[in-house]
């Protein structure tokens, strides 16, 4: 996967939607943040070029226990998998588009989800975790490709 491929510029939009701007936090403390985190990993992918970060899934902040918008999180979560590319055995877990995708599951979840290089696997496992929001990311998920197809 190259950088070109990925829509970096329109993830990060969208996470900047999902800030909370001090609303549950006093102070931002960026580092503690799932959001700042994943936001600054889209945004250096973006200026650098990068598809992979060294150790960045180590570094995801996932004591975050700030209460998101659900439904701004499945936004973002299904814009994000929308950019994976079915990698299956090739999955790697410090490329950004996984880092991103980890922290927004933690936001969502409470936790991370493996990622078996499938959509279609990752689908089956969101619904073990939560049969509602797993529903709705994957409908989201499918209208956001209907409209991203075009």
């Amino acid at each position: 996967m190259t950088e070109n491929e990925i829509r970096f510029e329109e993830i990060s939009k969208k996470l900047d939607s999902l800030c909370l701007h001090g609303e549950a936090c006093r102070t931002c403390e960026k580092n503690k943040c799932l959001v700042f985190f994943s936001r600054k990993v889209a945004n250096y992918a973006l200026a650098k070029k990068v598809t992979n970060i060294p150790q960045g899934c180590s570094m995801i902040p996932n004591q975050d226990l700030k209460i998101y918008s659900e439904k701004e999180i499945i936004e973002a979560l299904a814009l994000v998998l929308l950019q994976c590319k079915d990698c299956r055995d090739n999955h790697e877990e410090d490329c950004s588009v996984n880092i991103v995708r980890t922290c927004l599951e933690y936001a969502l979840f409470g936790d991370k989800l493996p990622y078996r290089g499938s959509t279609t696997m990752y689908f089956l496992d969101a619904h073990k975790s939560s049969e509602r929001i797993g529903k709705q990311l994957k409908e989201t998920f499918i209208q956001m490709k209907g409209v991203h197809k075009q």
